[in-house]
């Protein structure tokens, strides 16, 4: 798939932008099978981050490794995905580093924090992205919302907690030189963008763009959406003050991958700017 130059300006110098219509039908196909499997098999990172059982409103996470699910495996390796998160990044590949579902049921209001997602990883690198999409259709007043530029900030935002049962607040550890979170959505400073989607189309984002989540759900309306966030040939393993998450440390040991390596191994396969799946061979140093 050909990339579009002005998508990948937009997205080096806002942080996020929206792409129409990369994925027809049989990959969401290929999604909705991945949610259903995932609903079926927990991982150890499902939480309910909100849950409203007598309105039945809830706010399902769980994020897995790219070999965890078949279908996301398929989709994060055979799709055009892969491609274009290289080229967005400026790099000759890009590693799978996981997939992320999010469900939501109809009418949830629950709104997502601003936040900046790779204050929480146990990745360095500026090369670091996820793609975003959802197979139901996203109206405008509900959709993904991005502060535009702050991927480009000198210190990072404060972070909001995001545990099972708890959205919201301040976690207590976390980088000394954080920044508390304002009301972005107040206007003034900062400009807030985010764009209605249909299924199909994707939102790419910098791990470091800050954003958050309207949860304005209209009645009878649910979201099922995956995210697979891909990082760049300068990623490297590293630990945060007040933890990762989601946590991949242990998996990472278990293929020999610690602090300070280039996460690549058979948890993190590796996709060329070409779109093929790269064979393994010398790792960048």
């Amino acid at each position: 798939m050909e990339v579009p130059g002005d998508a990948v300006e937009a997205y080096r110098r806002d942080g996020a932008v929206v792409i129409r219509g990369v994925l027809d039908g049989g990959w969401l196909e290929e999604l909705a099978k991945g949610v259903a499997f995932a609903c079926d098999r927990p991982g150890r990172h499902r939480a309910e981050w909100a849950c409203d059982a007598a309105a039945g409103h809830r706010f399902l996470f769980d994020a897995v490794t790219v070999p965890g699910n078949p279908h996301f495996e398929r989709y994060a390796l055979r799709s055009p995905i892969g491609q274009i998160a290289a080229r967005m990044m400026g790099s000759s590949t890009a590693l799978a580093f996981y997939v992320t579902m999010f469900l939501r049921s109809p009418g949830t209001g629950t709104r997502t924090p601003w936040h900046q997602d790779q204050t929480y990883w146990c990745v360095d690198g500026r090369q670091a992205l996820s793609i975003w999409t959802s197979l139901e259709p996203v109206p405008a007043g509900t959709e993904l919302e991005f502060v535009r530029g702050s991927h480009l900030w000198d210190r990072p935002l404060a972070q909001p907690v995001f545990e099972h049962g708890r959205l919201g607040g301040t976690r207590e550890s976390g980088p000394d030189d954080a920044v508390p979170v304002p009301d972005f959505a107040a206007g003034g400073a900062h400009e807030v963008v985010g764009w209605p989607m249909d299924p199909g189309d994707i939102l790419i984002f910098h791990g470091m763009t800050v954003h958050g989540g309207s949860g304005n759900l209209p009645a009878g309306t649910g979201r099922r959406s995956v995210s697979v966030q891909w990082l760049g040939e300068d990623a490297r393993v590293t630990t945060r003050p007040g933890g990762c998450s989601p946590d991949w440390l242990p998996e990472l040991a278990q293929h020999g991958i610690g602090p300070g390596d280039y996460p690549r191994c058979a948890m993190c396969p590796m996709i060329s700017a070409e779109g093929a799946t790269a064979q393994q061979g010398t790792l960048p140093p």
